[in-house]
């Protein structure tokens, strides 16, 4: 008989584990579908994938409007971002969720930020009569690299990355004239590499690349003239200022600065590196 109560008891008690669970389970879904329409994110244009369960579009510039979150895994189930005009045309940007491509298949705060801010601040220049040359380190989607090429049509931007995002930032570059994609290992010893008035790089240091091999592709893209502007988020204590103390070896100026952008993200902030030391 007391096994029997034992066993009753038992399953009483699994029965109401499950429905608590399942309680909780429809809480958080309400909890979620009730912080999606804060962010405004839902909006009844933004058609539904329903098999893979992802949205198709974005709409940045709506998006911003309502922000009030940072989080860098927020936009991940969308297909596209739709920057909208810059300049004379509209951006935008498809993501993949490929494993060949990883993290770097995704659009980033950083890279959104680190393109606004150099409009915004007007900072890119152009040292001569020619079209100012820029390049992209770490491309990934292209975000950075073609917003620039949106909003200054007369300059060069070459995107850069590893082979198995080549095809993604092909893919987003098509249409802009003023923009190539080419494979760039950093660290690797390349003499013909070309020379940027402009280096550019969202998200790039992180404890998991070579910091060394990083700083040694910007010197050698650089010369005296060049400027370079990184977007930076510290992720991982350390990983950043050992990357700046390998700068500081090869540039004479190496400097934080505040990040300028209608992107509100706080932890995001612009590395400027200029002063190429010639010695090295």
């Amino acid at each position: 008989m007391l096994i029997q109560e034992i066993a009753y008891d038992d399953e009483y008690d699994a029965a109401s584990i499950l429905m608590q669970r399942g309680e909780f389970l429809r809480r958080l879904r309400e909890l979620e579908r009730q912080d999606e329409q804060e962010r405004g994110l839902e909006d009844d244009a933004q058609q539904l994938d329903v098999t893979s369960n992802t949205r198709t579009t974005l709409d940045y510039q709506s998006y911003l409007a309502n922000q009030s979150y940072y989080d860098d895994y927020k936009h991940v189930n969308y297909h596209q971002i739709d920057f909208g005009m810059i300049g004379n045309r509209q951006v935008i940007i498809q993501q993949s969720r490929d494993k060949e491509t990883g993290k770097g298949g995704l659009v980033w705060d950083a890279g959104f930020i680190l393109a606004d801010h150099l409009i915004q601040t007007k900072e890119l220049w152009n040292p001569t009569s020619r079209p100012v040359r820029m390049v992209e380190l770490g491309a990934g989607t292209g975000v950075t690299g073609l917003i620039l090429a949106a909003a200054f049509p007369e300059s060069k931007v070459h995107l850069t990355d590893l082979s198995p995002l080549l095809p993604l930032l092909n893919t987003n570059a098509k249409g802009f004239e003023n923009a190539t994609v080419g494979e760039l290992e950093w660290g690797t010893s390349t003499p013909t590499l070309d020379k940027y008035d402009i280096i550019v790089g969202s998200d790039v240091v992180a404890s998991i690349y070579d910091s060394s091999a990083l700083a040694k592709t910007v010197y050698d893209l650089a010369d005296e003239r060049s400027q370079v502007y990184l977007a930076c988020r510290d992720r991982l204590a350390g990983s950043i200022e050992q990357f700046e103390m390998h700068l500081a070896r090869l540039f004479a100026n190496v400097q934080r600065r505040k990040a300028t952008s209608t992107n509100r993200n706080p932890d995001v902030w612009i590395l400027h590196v200029s002063g190429r030391r010639n010695d090295q």
